[in-house]
């Protein structure tokens, strides 16, 4: 795992714990406040965008410019870490998508035309937001729990 990220040129230096702990935790309170506005109706194109951005910032598939080094490589125990994230991150991960199941019946109780235009605006795009938030854990969550449960890194001073 990289001790630090350049981003826009300022350096941060991510060997603590606690900092890659706060990193994940405004990580997910930006990706959840613009589902928000997406299921609302607004912000659909910065949602993506902001998905992209921290897709290469956690690693996701393409581990170019990511935090975390390419599942490939490391040795055995780093592996062993890397397939643990991924089976705690799949074990329960096909239960999101009941939400997503469930916002579907929403539309088809008797009081759904009663509801106030907003509200209902808000049931139509609630699958489509659930579904994206179940996407987003599916790419991102398995980096975002290594990320979480890495110990505090040594620095290198044998470098300088």
């Amino acid at each position: 795992m990289k001790t630090e990220f350049v981003l826009f040129g300022k350096h941060f230096n991510m060997a603590s714990q606690d900092r890659r702990r706060r990193l994940v935790i405004l990580i997910y309170a930006g990706l959840a406040v613009l589902l928000f506005l997406a299921t609302c109706g607004y912000a659909n194109l910065l949602l993506i965008l902001a998905f992209v951005i921290v897709a290469r910032l956690l690693g996701g598939r393409s581990y170019k410019c990511g935090l975390l080094p390419p599942f490939e490589s490391g040795d055995e125990r780093e592996r062993l870490r890397r397939n643990q994230a991924y089976y705690v991150a799949y074990k329960w991960w096909d239960l999101t998508l009941l939400p997503a199941l469930l916002a579907v019946g929403l539309k088809n109780n008797q009081f759904y035309q009663a509801w106030h235009p907003v509200l209902q605006n808000f049931i139509d795009n609630l699958p489509y937001g659930l579904l994206v938030a179940s996407g987003i854990l599916y790419y991102t969550l398995p980096q975002a729990i290594l990320l979480w449960t890495e110990p505090d890194m040594e620095t290198d001073f044998s470098s300088s």
